[in-house]
């Protein structure tokens, strides 16, 4: 898990000088009316204070009275690039806010952040976004921002759908959008995932190109930049399938599959709308970005030591299908593919499709 942050410190000179005028002036009224100024200190006293959540909400979130930290997450991979500049060049969201973001290594600690109530945005595959707003975490899923960038390789010498009969496939995400879409697509083109293969899970995608470029497996789903880095090494292999486009034969549908996006704890939102539409506002900008500049994106991922060398990160963006889309905007795509995860199996988005009350509006 790696962790960035920065802090903003004020020198508050003039505030300290106009409270030394203040306490001057106060001074010179008592001396000139005694009467007068323990009257003021009478309605002082029995003046009700005014809590701080209360200062907070009448301010309508549009400032931000003391110093806030928010916590925001992500896997490695396509979904942190996205919003690599972000975490690079800290933009403001409000006066006196910070973020602190983290990437994970392993897929499996998002869903215990998001249940522990442990981060305040999180970047998720798209179906562990409804299966955990389905067992009722205080969350809403807000936009999409990858749109798949899956890839079976192989150096084997095999070229379709039936030739994976008896063999081992490995792959990272056991239950998430990488199983689900493969299981999908193997059922599309006449295979039973559960009998006519053997699927071996990795713990995390920095175990993926190792254990192929090692010659362990044979046969690999990858997400870029993943691709990318098995493509710079003298071992032989080749792209069997591009799943965007298989999903886009099995289906019918354009434009990929929704493989991920941000997730906003309730409480946030409700008290800090102005701070989330500018993180909103800050990731479609970082999405954009990372496309129209892929070296420059490729540099901050190398300078935050994110594991990936800028070449890569450059190479393989046209892979990584990073666009930003609201959720609430485009959930009739999104419930297509939901349905299609729910008809293939119910408990990999929670047993029932989204209703309103999952979406960020």
């Amino acid at each position: 898990m790696k962790h960035w942050t920065k802090r903003a410190t004020g020198i508050m000179l003039i505030a300290a000088l106009m409270v030394f005028m203040l306490a001057g002036c106060s001074t010179n009224t008592a001396k000139e009316d005694p009467k007068n100024a323990e009257n003021a200190a009478q309605e002082q006293a029995t003046e009700p204070e005014v809590s701080e959540e209360a200062a907070s909400s009448a301010d309508d979130s549009a400032t931000v009275a003391e110093p806030m930290t928010f916590k925001a997450i992500a896997p490695e991979g396509a979904t942190t690039i996205s919003m690599v500049k972000m975490i690079y060049e800290q933009p403001v969201l409000a006066e006196n806010v910070t973020v602190d973001y983290e990437t994970l290594t392993a897929t499996d600690l998002l869903a215990s952040e998001i249940m522990g109530e442990k981060t305040d945005f999180a970047i998720v595959p798209t179906n562990l976004a409804i299966k955990l707003y389905n067992k009722g975490v205080p969350y809403k899923f807000a936009s999409i921002n990858t749109h798949g960038n899956l890839y079976m390789v192989t150096s084997l010498d095999i070229s379709t759908w039936e030739d994976l009969k008896g063999k081992d496939i490995y792959m990272i995400g056991q239950g998430l959008i990488p199983d689900l879409i493969f299981r999908y697509l193997a059922k599309a083109n006449g295979l039973n995932p559960d009998e006519d293969f053997n699927i071996i899970y990795l713990a995390g995608t920095t175990e993926l190109a190792p254990t192929f470029l090692a010659g362990k497996s044979t046969i690999s789903i990858m997400p870029e930049p993943v691709l990318s880095v098995v493509g710079t090494k003298e071992v032989p292999f080749k792209v069997l399938f591009d799943f965007q486009t298989e999903f886009e034969k099995a289906t019918g549908l354009e434009g990929g599959f929704p493989q991920a996006g941000l997730m906003i704890k309730n409480s946030v939102a409700e008290a800090y709308p102005q701070v989330v539409d500018a993180f909103i506002g800050k990731l479609a900008e970082s999405c954009t970005w990372v496309n129209e500049n892929p070296e420059q994106a490729g540099t901050y991922v190398q300078e935050l030591d994110l594991g990936l060398p800028a070449p890569i990160v450059a190479k393989s963006m046209d892979g990584l299908n990073i666009w930003h889309e609201n959720a609430y905007e485009n959930k009739a795509s999104l419930e297509n593919f939901y349905q299609i995860l729910f008809e293939a199996s119910p408990d990999s988005i929670g047993g029932k499709l989204p209703d309103e009350g999952f979406y960020y509006k």
